[in-house]
């Protein structure tokens, strides 16, 4: 303590209290008063933090389910202070590489040759060592699905080589092999409507390291090429093969083929309250032969709007527009085009196999346009047959909202019975014209002959007059009152008048009639273009986009 001064000293004593003199606060009695309003604050793990912490006025808070605030005030979550060390570091207790606990896949073959290599290799280095050749999970490397291992002795100090336990791709350029297991994983996942993620998704769940995805993805690309110039390659022999037989069979122009064709789409291309553009964003044309039973697909043709590095550019303010722009452009049609022009993608599928053969009839669905393209890529008149199918369902739809009279069909559900009515009218013009067909050899001129006959005697029987007129002129009804295909109630009669009579007969020449004889004369559909389509959803379904390699999955589908 410094010098004080007999001056100070005097100061202090008399601004300090008096002796025997009671202090301010004595005998007084403190109350604290509780607030109502009091807050407390809480702090919770850092995921249930970020899906429950709320902002108001930049201040952090909770919210009641009335929207309202809580009495709880949020604290940030504390900050994790696992080091990535840490994370690598393999238990003491154990003394295992974590990745030794996991699900690997080895060749039997290689691995059994490996162990028997180093054990001789041990063996003759130190032949009293009593140690165990065991895998050096430190020193793995991973290939994909496949790894090169070594083994390491637990005693002695012995190392061996690495060995690859994986089969390699046979390849002739240079650099690091592919391995067999990588390359059959994606022909796998090209196949199923499953990517790389869901693969990825399977694979940890069975407690196998995934690879990578930048790596599978690579690899998904490499394959995906491969697969659609293999297939390009398996149709351009399937034409080559088709004008052979054409001519071993005595065929007078053996390039000549009738082909039938559909286009499909990844999802619908009418949705309004979806996009202002259409829907649809994948459409895939395909041709079959129709000279053989076999139906061979000989043309494909995927039309793909989708690109992701257009996207990428964008959002980075660059002005991008597909195809063709700088970079890897996936995308062969513009976005402002329209993706259901059919007679542009089947013209230049047209174009490409006219190389090899030329087309003769095209049978299609009933859209004009397609025939449009067709003939355009030709150069010269290409029959147009119609689809039988479609072509019933056209009659059907004509005899739903025919103008028939009221007295025409009685019942308690009319819709129904006229329904049913259809669906009779429809099953008997398609066996009369497949019967007549059979009978008559497909002589057409014969067929348009006798088919006028065939007509009046449809409507006779329907109108109740089923007898004489049945035996003599129809291929499927022999007069009993007993049709093949008759889905008509046996209580509801059909009663017609004279138009009722003549509005079934124009309906009934949309099948039977002389135009429609010539555009069905080879009795060609489209089922065979229409199970390619159903078969193309397994690889490129509607809940999935894969805008990179559509075209690979699409082209690996038709080679299976």
């Amino acid at each position: 303590m410094g010098f004080i001064t007999k001056r100070k000293k005097n100061f202090l004593l008399n601004f300090a209290f008096k002796p025997g003199r009671p202090g301010p606060a004595k005998g007084k009695k403190h109350h604290f008063e509780k607030r109502s309003n009091s807050y407390t604050y809480v702090r919770l793990e850092r995921s249930s933090f970020e899906a429950r912490v709320a902002y108001n006025e930049n201040i952090l808070t909770f919210r009641d389910v009335d929207g309202s605030q809580t009495q709880s005030k949020p604290l940030r979550p504390r900050a994790s202070r696992i080091r990535y060390v840490n994370m690598l570091r393999v238990p003491a207790s154990s003394k295992v590489h974590p990745d030794l606990l996991t699900n690997k896949v080895y060749v039997p073959a290689l691995l059994q040759s490996m162990m028997s290599s180093e054990n001789k290799k041990h063996r003759l280095r130190s032949d009293k060592c009593k140690g165990d050749l065991v895998i050096d999970g430190s020193a793995s490397v991973k290939w994909g699905l496949g790894w090169r291992e070594r083994l390491l002795c637990t005693k002695c100090k012995y190392v061996g080589m690495h060995y690859k336990l994986y089969n390699e791709v046979p390849s002739s350029t240079r650099g690091r092999k592919a391995a067999q297991i990588n390359v059959g994983s994606q022909i796998g996942v090209a196949s199923t409507s499953i990517g790389n993620t869901g693969f990825r998704r399977v694979l940890n769940t069975t407690n196998i390291i995934a690879p990578s995805p930048l790596g599978m993805q690579k690899q998904a690309n490499k394959v995906n090429t491969a697969m659609k110039s293999l297939n390009e390659r398996s149709m351009c022999d399937i034409r080559k093969k088709l004008v052979a037989e054409n001519a071993k069979t005595g065929q007078q122009d053996p390039t000549l083929v009738n082909v039938e064709g559909d286009t499909c789409y990844n999802n619908q291309i009418f949705k309004s309250d979806a996009t202002p553009f259409q829907a649809g964003t994948i459409a895939i044309s395909t041709m079959c032969e129709n000279n053989t039973k076999n139906k061979q697909i000989v043309g494909v043709l995927v039309s793909n709007k989708l690109c992701r590095t257009s996207s990428m550019l964008r959002n980075k303010g660059q002005p991008v527009q597909c195809p063709n722009h700088r970079g890897h452009c996936t995308a062969n049609v513009s976005e402002r085009e329209s993706i259901g022009d059919e007679g542009k993608y089947n013209e230049v599928m047209g174009d490409l196999i006219s190389q090899d053969i030329k087309i003769s009839n095209f049978t299609c669905d009933g859209d004009s346009r397609a025939i449009q393209g067709v003939r355009k890529s030709q150069g010269h008149n290409v029959g147009h047959l119609r689809d039988l199918r479609h072509l019933g369902n056209s009659l059907k739809r004509e005899l739903n909202k025919a103008p028939f009279s009221k007295g025409m069909l009685k019942g308690h559900s009319k819709c129904n019975i006229r329904s049913r009515f259809a669906l009779s009218v429809k099953a008997r013009c398609i066996a009369e014209l497949k019967a007549a067909h059979k009978k008559l050899q497909g002589d057409i001129i014969t067929l348009k002959k006798v088919m006028v006959n065939v007509i009046s005697t449809i409507i006779l029987c329907f109108n109740g007059y089923c007898g004489a007129s049945c035996a003599k002129y129809s291929y499927v009804c022999a007069g009993t009152n007993r049709q093949a295909k008759n889905f008509m109630p046996n209580n509801v009669k059909v009663k017609m008048v004279d138009s009722d009579q003549h509005v079934l007969r124009k309906c009934l020449e949309m099948v039977l009639g002389p135009a429609a004889l010539d555009a069905t004369k080879l009795l060609t559909t489209t089922q065979k273009c229409e199970a390619a389509n159903r078969s193309y959803q397994a690889v490129n379904p509607k809940s999935v986009t894969f805008s990179r390699n559509c075209v690979g999955r699409i082209h690996g589908q038709i080679k299976q």
